[in-house]
């Protein structure tokens, strides 16, 4: 018998179907993924949300990575227009961040912060509310370079959650910051590196672990507010102790790291990537209560998701028995199970344990 090779790949390739070849535990020691399983789409999560950069799968040549699930259904017409208005402020602005950013990494010059701000702002304003990002953001694709989408995602929520959290403007205008340059340091790692799809060798997973580390020492004297750098320095820290470089717990995280740190998960997790189709949010949303306490500040954490499900009061859902229904009522004691009106029945999820939301339109 001819015998399996494994290989490791970023968590970026990872596509529902690959077999895990060894067992993958969290940074807590526990175990996510047991040997020779099938990894699925919950399996993605749960590796994702615990900040697993790479995993050893084996080689499948038969598994085709371009089969990824195809457009997503708009819920109407009107929702459609939307989103064309919304995309084509999107692309202008990915394209202004990435020749900004260029820019800098080139001639070194100080950032233009009111430039970055206001490309983040003209996509916000684009929606019909600031709380419509999140709907407009499920039905982007990835696109050619996803660091620089993932950034413009990540400040976007920024700016959402700020609110959330009861920032001032002048606090939500570094959030933003925080969100768009967190991930700087990807910028200055090799691509062949960053974007590899094949296995990782020790020396370049640990590379890619330095990406805190090297956005932040570019940056530390440039004329941008401390929070923003220390947010691209601490946004993998984990209240646990668990996180990385330093291994910080709750208290000696920077404010604004652990919001923007809630951001760049939510949106790794939710965000439709070119390999596959983004999470539920509330398959997220329920990470976060099951997990997330430990991992993430709570003070920031808990209003953050009880604003995330008031979003999505009176959207339209798919259940995992597959009816659909609407949203009509919140459960804030169980905020990943609300109550869903499938015909003329009322679904309380706190009770219907076997069901969940599979998807939100």
């Amino acid at each position: 018998m001819e015998e399996k090779q494994a290989v490791t790949i970023p968590i970026s390739n990872i596509v529902p179907g690959m077999v895990a070849a060894r067992d993958i535990y969290s940074k807590n020691d526990q175990l996510l993924i047991g040997k020779d399983s099938i990894i699925d789409a919950n399996s993605i999560a749960r590796i994702t949300f615990f900040g697993i950069l790479s995993v050893q799968v084996y080689r499948d040549d038969n598994l085709d990575m371009d089969d990824a699930e195809d457009e997503s259904t708009f819920a109407s017409a009107a929702e459609r227009r939307a989103f064309e208005k919304f995309k084509g402020q999107y692309e202008d602005s990915i394209l202004d961040i990435k020749e900004s950013m260029n820019q800098l990494l080139k001639v070194g010059d100080n950032i233009d912060e009111k430039k970055l701000l206001q490309d983040v702002e003209n996509v916000v304003i684009s929606t019909d509310t600031k709380y419509h990002v999140f709907d407009m953001l499920h039905y982007i694709k990835d696109y050619d370079d996803e660091t620089y989408t993932h950034s413009l995602n990540v400040s976007m929520i920024c700016n959402v959650f700020a609110d959330w959290v009861g920032m001032s403007e002048y606090e939500k205008k570094h959030l933003t910051l925080c969100g768009l340059l967190h991930d700087f340091g990807k910028l200055l790692i090799s691509k062949e590196i960053l974007r590899k799809p094949g296995r990782l060798t020790d020396d370049e997973y640990e590379v890619i672990k330095q990406h805190p580390v090297r956005g932040y020492e570019f940056l530390k004297d440039k004329k941008i507010h401390e929070s923003v750098k220390r947010a691209v320095l601490l946004h993998h820290e984990r209240c646990d102790g668990k996180g990385y470089p330093f291994g910080m717990k709750v208290n000696e995280i920077d404010p604004y790291a652990a919001i923007t740190a809630i951001a760049d998960v939510y949106e790794a997790m939710t965000a439709t990537r070119v390999y596959r189709k983004g999470l539920s949010p509330f398959r997220v949303i329920r990470l976060f209560e099951e997990e997330g306490r430990q991992q993430f500040n709570p003070i920031f954490l808990m209003p953050i998701l009880r604003n995330l499900t008031d979003t999505y009061l009176r959207h339209r859902v798919r259940l995992s028995d597959d009816r659909e229904g609407t949203i009509v009522m919140l459960n804030q004691n169980e905020l990943s199970r609300p109550i869903v009106m499938v015909e003329d029945e009322f679904v309380d999820l706190t009770k219907k344990r076997e069901l969940t939301i599979e998807e939100v339109y």
